[in-house]
């Protein structure tokens, strides 16, 4: 689930930075981690993450450039400190594999965002058959939050079933609720158009086009580079109950590492995986994310023009358990990913924090003493 904690950045970006920082796009050139000069400044980050309570990986990332990796937490896997090749679980972040997932079919004229669910599946209910793949991948089509439970290990087949005969929150296109569900729909779709499993169609179609083929379910997952809650449990029994299943395929619980998920995005945005005509389209402000909120829903992703930073693209993931952010900032030509296992200084503060050092600025409260 995307977690609501993100729209805390929102308000951070906003208020109190607002009180350090012009109102307008100002800033110099942020720091960049191929320039040795600026490394000390990185690690002096980490290390005040660390100090912070901050347990896990992050990665700066240029667009084009060396990237700057750290793992945080002396016990955080089982073989210690995490790296840029630890196992990680992205949570929500899998909405935004989904998304590029379905417009590689676009790509290939198989699929229309137009199509409807009655194209697909029979039986379809009446107030369901209409609702389009647009509207699944804007959380538009009414559905609600979820209709299972992360540990229920749910079917594709019971999945279905209960999709179909949950009540819609809203007539489909006239509003915004953030739901699994839709995204679990799509994941289908993209199994019944392509005739693979949605992992493995994720794997080879969309990440394999250029980068390791580390990420996934369980075809990647490898306990002894994962990253473990804060009470040493592994990701297999605290994200998924044991196993992958349709309350989580397409919609949540992906295993990547740092590393990967900074080649997925480069590998997009240089147009190796999807159109630009594609990548334009999922980075359209499409669906506003709430009466009056600052952030609107392209597909698999929070589009933003901030005040400050300028157009943002960002997603975020957790469970509780587990916080996963990535954060563009596309004026600038920078990633930011981070992930964690540690609830009171998460992945999201972790990105702000980073900020921080990128743009030279105060975001951050600073940390309470004794």
């Amino acid at each position: 689930m995307k977690r609501a904690p993100f729209s805390i950045k929102c308000l951070v970006l906003t208020g109190l930075a607002a009180a350090h920082v012009s109102t307008s796009v100002a800033f110099g050139a942020p720091l960049r981690p191929d320039d040795p000069a600026n490394t000390a400044k990185f690690e002096a980050t980490v290390q005040k993450l660390e100090a912070r309570g901050f347990h896990g990986v992050v990665a700066i990332a240029p667009t084009n450039g060396k990237v700057f990796y750290a793992g945080v937490g002396d016990a955080a896997t089982q073989s210690g400190k995490p790296d840029k090749d630890t196992l990680v679980d992205i949570g929500s972040i899998t909405k935004t594999m989904t998304a590029v997932a379905a417009m590689t079919l676009v790509d290939d004229g198989k699929l229309s965002v137009a199509n409807r669910l009655s194209d697909f599946f029979s039986d379809v209910p009446e107030d369901k058959a209409l609702i389009t793949v647009h509207q699944l991948l804007t959380h538009s089509a009414g559905f609600p939050g979820a209709v299972g439970d992360d540990q229920e290990g749910l079917s594709k087949s019971v999945f279905l079933e209960r999709a179909m005969n949950a009540e819609l929150l809203f007539k489909p296109g006239s509003n915004y609720e953030y739901s699994n569900v839709g995204y679990s729909f799509v994941a289908a779709i993209i199994e019944q158009i392509s005739g693979k499993g949605y992992e493995d169609y994720i794997r080879e179609d969309v990440i394999g086009r250029r980068c390791d083929r580390a990420i996934g379910y369980e075809t990647v997952y490898d306990p002894e580079r994962s990253l473990l809650t804060q009470s040493g449990d592994n990701i297999a029994s605290a994200s998924w109950g044991g196993a992958s299943h349709w309350a989580l395929i397409g919609n949540g619980g992906l295993l990547s590492s740092a590393k990967d998920m900074i080649c997925f995005r480069r590998t997009l945005l240089d147009g190796d995986i999807i159109s630009p005509a594609a990548i334009e389209l999922t980075q359209t402000p499409l669906v506003r994310e709430g009466e009056g909120a600052p952030s609107h829903y392209g597909y698999g992703m929070v589009v933003e023009d901030h005040p400050n930073f300028g157009r943002i693209y960002w997603h975020n993931g957790g469970n509780g358990q587990f916080l996963a952010n990535w954060t563009h900032y596309a004026d600038h030509g920078f990633i930011v990913f981070t992930a964690s296992n540690s609830p009171d200084f998460d992945a999201d503060m972790a990105g702000l924090a980073i900020a921080e050092t990128l743009f030279d600025l105060k975001i951050l409260p600073d940390a309470e003493t004794d």
